[in-house]
This record gives C-alpha cells, structure tokens and sequence, in this order.
C-alpha cells in the first residue's frame, strides 16, 4: 500500500492551544467565545453563538486569567443601558497571537 501527501489521501492536521507550564490555558473553544465577545460585546451573546452555556463561558475567561494573572474581559453590569462586556488589551493580544500562530501552521501544512 502507498500515500502520498501530494495526492491528497493523507493531510496534516493540528490543534493548537496555549500552556503555562504543563496547565491548558487557550484553545479554539475560547478563541471563538473571546472573537465572539469582541464582535458582540456580551459574554451572553458570545455564549449563545459559540453553543455554551453562560456558565461555561465565564468559566473559561476566569480559568484564563487565573493563568495569565491578568484580566481578559471587562464588564460593565446591566441597568437602565444593558450592561456590555469588551476585551481587555490582553485579552485582543490573545486572540491576534492565536490567530496569526494558527495562519502560520496552516499555511505549513498546506505546503506539506
């Protein structure tokens, strides 16, 4: 039997997330909640969108600046107004390095 990469029977495949240490920290999961919230500017719309609960959302952004020891998201509680929710500039610096880092890998593997 044989494959070949210029074929197209095999591709390569990756999944790329942030550690600290030997501790999970970012991932596509909170990459897309996170781009979420910068587009809509409410963790409860970004929930929806991504297909998670508040619950789980505000967990991950907890559990990331846990990690970072650093705020990623800025709240501002409802009232009269609403309340809005925006990405702190760690938080946009997060989301670019993931993105630009993922352009890169898959740009690699496209020439594979």
């Amino acid at each position: 039997m044989s494959f070949s990469l210029e074929k197209g029977k095999i591709k390569p495949v990756f999944k790329l997330w942030f550690e600290i240490g030997d501790n999970y920290v970012f991932g596509e999961g909170t990459y897309m909640l996170l781009d979420q919230i910068r587009k809509e500017k409410s963790i409860s719309a970004a929930a929806k969108a991504t297909k998670m609960s508040y619950r789980h959302a505000w967990d991950l952004i907890k559990e990331v600046e846990k990690h970072l020891e650093e705020r990623i998201v800025m709240t501002q509680k409802g009232g009269k107004h609403g309340g809005r929710s925006e990405l702190t500039s760690a938080g946009f610096l997060l989301l670019e390095n993931y993105r630009e880092l993922k352009k890169i890998i898959t740009s690699v593997c496209k020439l594979a």
